[in-house]
């Protein structure tokens, strides 16, 4: 079984480019190396202009639903990528972000946390819960890559 990890990342209030430009990325890039990329949203249809915190599904659009396949998700991978871009922070924090890098944490699962936004990179709890704390995307491909491709063989 290829190695995975989980991309968590803003997404409500964000526009589909937004949330998804940079896990469609991530999961090419990641292929590459052979393993597999996990976003959240491969079942959460945007609805409007911009994805909301919940909408009126009862199979993935509630908040338990959207809570658990996420959790799922956190529990069955490898490794957990949180992307905190200071620009779509400063919109509005992903406390759902925050929360899946405390759960993979908790879980025993290496973890990365790309940012720039100072608040993040200096807060103690969010330290104490990222194994890396990175700038930038390509960086965390280097380390994914360096830790789970041998796995992939």
């Amino acid at each position: 079984m290829r190695p995975s990890v989980y991309l968590a990342g803003p997404i409500a209030g964000c526009d589909a480019g937004e949330a998804n430009d940079w896990r469609g990325s991530m999961e090419i890039r990641l292929d590459d190396w052979d393993i597999v990329g996990v976003s959240p949203l491969r079942c959460e249809p945007l609805i409007g202009e911009r994805y909301q915190v919940s909408y009126e599904d009862p199979r993935f659009g509630t908040p338990r639903a959207i809570a658990s396949k996420n959790f799922l998700d956190v529990q069955r991978c490898d490794m957990t990528l949180c992307y905190m871009p200071r620009l779509l922070n400063e919109r509005r924090l992903s406390v759902g972000t925050l929360i899946e890098l405390a759960w993979a944490h908790a879980l025993h699962k290496p973890t990365i946390l790309v940012t720039d936004y100072p608040f993040l990179i200096e807060h103690p709890v969010v330290q104490a819960n990222a194994s890396w704390v990175l700038s930038t995307l390509d960086e965390a491909v280097e380390v994914i890559g360096g830790v789970l491709a041998v796995y992939a063989r």
